[in-house]
């Protein structure tokens, strides 16, 4: 299982001095979902915060054990290493000591380098151990139940694919999201089986352009965990450095 969230076909232009959506207000702190403790809207500065949290504090410490709709524990002294990147967008590139990696992608500098996705990875092993099915319940029970979900045609007992509103968006965004989003019957096979490579085009297209939520991809091989892959994503944020198209 690897992933392929943004591929060049994402990156047509960079947005610079133009205009930018506005984005409302999320929810209460606790409301929020969390990816490996790190919320979507995170300002990259550590001279700015969120909820009286800086991104720096979230690196640096055990917060993830203690907050709510956290799916992937925390950060603290569980990394490895971590390195900024500045093309061909604003990202940082982490590894967990025990071998999960996960990125941060930013905003434009015009929205404040605001965390617009996070992506957490189990690396695919070829002899798994985990339990499978507990690597699952470990996400629904950090987010509850999926708004979606679906399996592949082609190898349905092999991958598993949840997609969760975030219900802390507000309400009128909120609605929107679940009116256009998708019943499993109406995404084509090909899409199903493609998915675990699904750039952020892809996903516009297919969740909607105003989509805000985590997508879940967990492998399966005879009830062990082969490998997975969690997205938290806005959309509408990474519309202000990347090009994802139109859509409806």
């Amino acid at each position: 299982m690897r992933g392929h969230w943004i591929t060049w076909a994402a990156i047509v232009a960079l947005i610079a001095m133009c205009f930018l959506p506005a984005f409302a207000s999320v929810g209460r702190a606790e409301d929020r979902m969390r990816l490996v403790s790190i919320p979507l809207d995170m300002p990259g500065s550590d001279e700015q915060a969120l909820d009286n949290q800086a991104l720096e504090g979230l690196y640096q410490r055990d917060y993830g054990t203690h907050m709510p709709r956290n799916f992937g524990g925390y950060i603290g002294r569980n990394l490895k290493s971590s390195g900024l990147q500045e093309s061909p967008f604003y990202h940082i590139d982490s590894e967990l000591k025990d071998g999960r990696k996960f990125e941060l992608w930013f905003s434009s500098i015009e929205d404040g380098r605001k965390v617009f996705g996070i992506r957490l990875e189990t690396p695919w092993v070829e002899n798994p151990a985990r339990d499978a099915a507990k690597a699952q319940a470990d996400v629904d029970a950090a987010w509850g139940k999926p708004d979606l979900a679906f399996s592949p045609p082609s190898s349905p007992n092999a991958q598993h694919i949840e997609v969760f509103v975030d219900r802390a968006m507000d309400k009128a965004r909120y609605d929107a999201v679940i009116a256009r989003l998708p019943s499993a019957d109406k995404i084509a096979g090909k899409d199903k089986d493609d998915f675990w490579r699904a750039d952020l085009v892809t996903l516009a297209r297919i969740l909607g352009p105003q989509f805000r939520g985590a997508v879940a991809i967990t492998g399966n091989l005879n009830g062990k965990l082969t490998g997975q892959q969690v997205l938290l994503v806005d959309l509408m944020r990474a519309r202000t450095v990347f090009n994802l198209g139109g859509g409806n």
